[in-house]
């Protein structure tokens, strides 16, 4: 019966552990956080989400509200689950090439043996700082966390199953009456037209009636695939990723419902969020087949141990990070100068500094594992057949991508803005927030709520400003634009990022550049 109620994507974590001690800054007893896998937020309406656009009124709508770069899952999840930037965090990309594990292919950061065999190379610490989920059970507090995707391994490794984190495994974590109810509830789910509807909508029962069980946990996280996958395949604004969308509203629907059945909506927090927004492609490019066409040695994935000068190409969807083995620097200011050429090359970052780029400090990704350079691809403001503004190159053949689809991952501001609600007794009810947020704000906004000190400063700030009690005259945030040029005999190239600095924390707001013959 596992196999068929919880497929391999269904990930499921339990932990449950005594109440916290310590003293509450917030009122909040419990808080979930739902995180809608690519929401935008100009997607947020009455008559699709009609539950989201209800919470909205009963909290506060973060309208500045900022995805961290790489403007991809994975890495956003780090964000989410840790508060810090990929410098600190370690998470760079939804896919990596880290050698120590696979010398030669990149590997899913999230994945089950990746996950097992980073804390067995660093002893624990494949993620280097502590998670939420971590920081919250060390308090006292129990954990529940429920994704439909691997993703949310990347917030709580600590299961107690040292099989890893397959579901048919896990289930020997869940009550034998919580099984029974989930299998009864998840027969009664209606099939939909979108790609991960369905499953979405087990994961939320899991966490409703099957995890939260007699007691809901002190800490909760539901994480849904939906409407990123719908997004992907048929593009944002498309009638399926609307289905998607309301399906999502559906989950929130019955998470909330199930709080006040169990007469907890006032001491709880409800944070909706998402990792990233979404742009739509317009074209497609083969950059590894461009780099072999003018003699870079440069693959997608090794058949013999690389040597010094062999490129690895990984693709994360608008963007695209570029290892070059043993750093060889005559080789990354070769590939520099061959992207600054190039109508489709947005902003370029690197190690070192080199002119015409920005170094990848200057954006915090400048992780243990970071490549030599990284190419945010090129993006516009025009707008697709829905109406929804956001055009964006991306890596790849053109059939690796649906003609109409989308993608994400770049420094377009419709991939860096994205979502994020809070509502309850510690939020302001119906505001509007226009100051800078990030997803690196939730991890400590959420400790401090419920009263937990973080064991380590976070990059994160504390969003304050709209809790009750907070002040009403805050000064303004400040906005600046680094610019960066080079020119060679035939052309010039230049590139910017938009910056927004807010109680000491840096937001990236969009960046994108171009070249113009001289």
């Amino acid at each position: 019966m596992s196999n068929l109620l919880f497929p391999r994507a269904l990930i499921l974590v339990l932990l449950f552990s005594s109440a916290v001690t310590s003293v509450r800054a917030g009122n909040a007893e419990h808080v979930v956080i739902i995180v809608w896998d690519g929401l935008r937020p100009d997607c947020i309406n009455e008559r699709d989400t009609p539950k989201l656009s209800e919470l909205t009124r009963q909290g506060v709508f973060f309208k500045n509200h900022h995805a961290v770069y790489l403007s991809s899952t994975e890495v956003n999840a780090a964000a989410l689950a840790t508060g810090d930037f990929p410098y600190r965090n370690g998470i760079l990309g939804n896919r990596e090439y880290r050698p120590e594990i696979d010398p030669l292919k990149p590997v899913e950061v999230d994945s089950a043996y990746v996950v097992r065999k980073g804390d067995e190379l660093t002893g624990g610490h494949y993620l280097p700082v502590p998670t939420l989920p971590e920081i919250v059970r060390a308090a006292g507090g129990s954990v529940a966390v429920v994704g439909n995707k691997p993703v949310p391994r990347l917030f709580d490794r600590n299961e107690p199953n040292s099989k890893g984190h397959d579901a048919a495994s896990l289930m020997a974590t869940l009550p034998t009456d919580a099984v029974k109810r989930i299998a009864k509830s998840n027969r009664e789910i209606p099939a939909d037209s979108t790609p991960q509807g369905k499953l979405d909508a087990m994961a939320t029962r899991a966490l409703v009636f099957g995890l939260w069980g007699e007691a809901v946990p002190k800490l909760s996280l539901l994480w849904l695939s939906e409407p990123d996958m719908s997004q992907h395949q048929f593009g944002p604004g498309s009638k399926e990723a609307r289905t998607a969308i309301q399906n999502c509203d559906a989950s929130l629907g019955l998470v909330m419902s199930e709080l006040t059945a169990r007469g907890l909506r006032s001491n709880t927090d409800v944070f909706v969020v998402s990792d990233h927004g979404f742009s739509t492609i317009n074209r497609t490019v083969a950059i590894p087949a461009l780099l072999r066409k003018v003699g870079f040695r440069a693959e997608t994935e090794f058949q013999a141990p690389p040597t010094n000068g062999d490129i690895m190409v990984v693709n994360e969807g608008g963007s695209v990070l570029l290892c070059v083995i043993g750093h060889d620097e005559v080789v990354t200011r070769k590939l520099v100068e061959f992207f600054q050429q190039q109508d489709f090359t947005g902003v370029l970052f690197t190690r070192q500094p080199m002119p015409g780029t920005f170094t990848l400090a200057q954006v915090k990704i400048d992780t243990a594992h970071a490549p030599d350079l990284v190419v945010s691809l090129k993006w516009s403001a025009d707008r697709n057949t829905a109406g929804l503004a956001g055009m964006l190159v991306v890596d790849g053949p053109a059939t690796s991508y649906a003609a109409r689809g989308g993608a994400h991952g770049s420094l377009s501001r419709f991939d860096m803005q994205n979502t994020l609600i809070a509502a309850g007794s510690d939020f302001r009810a119906g505001a509007h927030d226009d100051l800078p947020s990030s997803n690196a704000d939730l991890a400590p906004t959420i400790l401090s709520v419920l009263g937990i000190n973080p064991p380590q400063p976070m990059d994160g700030r504390v969003l304050s400003e709209e809790m009750p009690g907070g002040s009403v005259a805050w000064p303004p945030p400040t906005v600046s634009t680094l610019n960066s040029e080079s020119r060679s005999a035939k052309s010039v190239w230049r590139q910017s990022l938009r910056l927004t600095q807010y109680g000491g924390t840096v937001y990236i707001d969009e960046g994108n550049g171009s070249v113009t013959p001289q």
